[in-house]
């Protein structure tokens, strides 16, 4: 069946600056853009999308939307301003919950609390001795919990500080199977997490995963098909056995994930200087040169990119010398480099040399790097001024990625974000947001050759926007009407 998309204003991405008005959607392939004459003609049937604007669809470079769809279920601490708050919702969760359940709170951020400092093991404690309780911060690196859900964990390890509760790093990343989340539980949180992706317009998305993740992934697109384009990358450690896949045209394994360090909230980023709020503290490497080094050698065996998450400047100074060192050919694997916050000039030549992607969050500066920010008080002003520099990467012609991180999973908000970047000097255009989240992620996924762009040819994955991004006064107030993914419409507001 051929469907004519017409009365649009389209926003191709090709870099062609005559506008079109329509297109075709014929085998799940874009066609005859802005033949309006054809269209009419040939098409079974007509969407008059009334003046809406089209662009590709988003592809989130940087995702976890498995957490994403467990989250619904847990407890929202988002917007909580202070612990007395979140505690609040921590103990009308307990009071919904049986006995012995898990009650798992998310997303707090106590550098926005009135008081501005981590909580308690002795803090949940009070809660509940009768229910573990865990808290997870917003980075995702850091976490709390009561002396219950401490028991799970082991209190030797040197992440885990059994006498305040605070568990940081590799111990979190096995959450999921300490409280027995099933594989059930997984594809039906995928499914929920899905439905809000296709809301925010994103048809894409790079996901980061445990080996359970993957089978699940697996699972649910075999049996029902997944409706957005997944391109995983599996924890480097759970990776043994796998090769790249391509499980069908909406799944396939790209890569392995690996953490060359934590997180600037949780003060665990490595930095060449020490924190500003933490004397002594420069944050720490999670892998030796060697360590990380060989982790390159054998993805490369294995046909595999590499996700290295590095944030801090001594993290990815450490990672570009084992990217250089390592590796055979950094642009042939078009391997990546997660966040990058504190890339320095040098740095950034380096990554544009070898050809490396730089997978960015844009609205990581919105929300951390304001005047008295948090960002600001780990790093100083001084410091705050290179961080997330977004202009100066895009200058250096590096290939920037956007995602989202799901904090939060918006695109238009990682567009406003990077337009509005709280260093003036550092702001990017909107069209130019708008490759990055779409076009330049395609490409780090290896799709630029089917997806990010709107000509001939291309797969009818597309958003339709309440209005034109490039015209608007107000990014913020833009909305998404429509996201058609492989040619289908999977989310429409105009039916709600």
């Amino acid at each position: 069946m051929t469907v004519g998309f017409i009365n649009c204003d389209v926003i191709t991405l090709t870099g062609r600056s005559k506008t079109l008005h329509g297109f075709m959607v014929k085998d799940a392939k874009l066609r005859n853009m802005g033949d309006y004459d054809t269209i009419m003609e040939e098409s079974d049937s007509l969407v008059n999308l009334k003046g809406f604007t089209v662009l590709p669809g988003f592809i989130d470079s940087h995702t976890h939307l498995l957490h994403l769809g467990l989250g619904i279920d847990r407890v929202d601490l988002s917007d909580t301003d202070s612990f007395k708050e979140a505690k609040y919702y921590l103990q009308k969760s307990l009071d919904e919950s049986t006995e012995d359940e898990w009650i798992i709170g998310h997303g707090f951020d106590e550098t926005r609390w009135k008081r501005d400092h981590l909580p308690s093991k002795s803090d949940l404690d009070d809660i509940s001795d009768n229910h573990p309780i865990l808290i997870k911060r917003v980075c995702g690196h850091i976490a709390v919990a009561n002396s219950m859900a401490l028991e799970e964990f082991d209190s030797e390890s040197k992440f885990v500080d059994a006498d305040k509760g605070i568990i940081k790093e590799d111990p979190l990343w096995n959450l999921d199977d300490i409280i027995g989340v099933s594989l059930e539980d997984k594809k039906e949180a995928i499914e929920k997490a899905i439905k809000k992706a296709h809301s925010l317009g994103i048809t894409g998305i790079h996901e980061i995963m445990d080996r359970d993740a993957w089978e699940a992934y697996k699972s649910l697109d075999e049996e029902k098909g997944l409706d957005l384009r997944v391109r995983g990358y599996v924890l480097h450690e759970e990776s043994e056995d796998l090769e790249p896949v391509e499980n069908s045209e909406h799944l396939s394994l790209r890569g392995v994930k690996i953490f060359v360090d934590g997180s600037l909230g949780g003060k665990t980023a490595a930095l060449t200087e020490d924190y500003e709020d933490d004397p002594g503290n420069k944050g720490e490497l999670l892998l030796s040169a060697d360590e990380i080094e060989d982790i390159i050698t054998d993805a490369e065996e294995r046909g595999f990119q590499v996700m290295a998450h590095a944030i801090g400047d001594r993290a990815i100074s450490s990672l570009l010398d084992a990217y250089e060192s390592a590796s055979q050919d950094p642009r042939k694997y078009r391997h990546r480099i997660e966040h990058g916050e504190m890339v320095d000039e040098v740095n950034t030549k380096r990554i544009r040399n070898m050809g490396l992607i730089l997978s960015v969050q844009p609205n990581f500066a919105y929300n951390w790097s304001k005047e008295g920010g948090m960002n600001e008080k780990r790093l100083g002003k001084e410091r705050l001024q290179k961080c997330n520099p977004f202009w100066d990467i895009q200058r250096s012609l590096v290939k920037m990625a956007f995602g989202s991180d799901t904090m939060p999973m918006s695109p238009m908000y990682g567009v406003y974000s990077a337009t509005h970047h709280p260093i003036l000097e550092q702001r990017i255009s909107v069209y130019n947001a708008l490759q990055s989240y779409i076009s330049n992620s395609a490409y780090a996924g290896k799709d630029e050759e089917k997806l990010g762009e709107l000509r001939d040819g291309m797969y009818a994955d597309f958003t339709v926007l309440s209005e034109n991004p490039l015209k608007s006064e107000n990014l913020r107030d833009i909305e998404v009407i429509m996201t058609v993914v492989n040619g289908k419409i999977v989310y429409d507001s105009r039916e709600e």
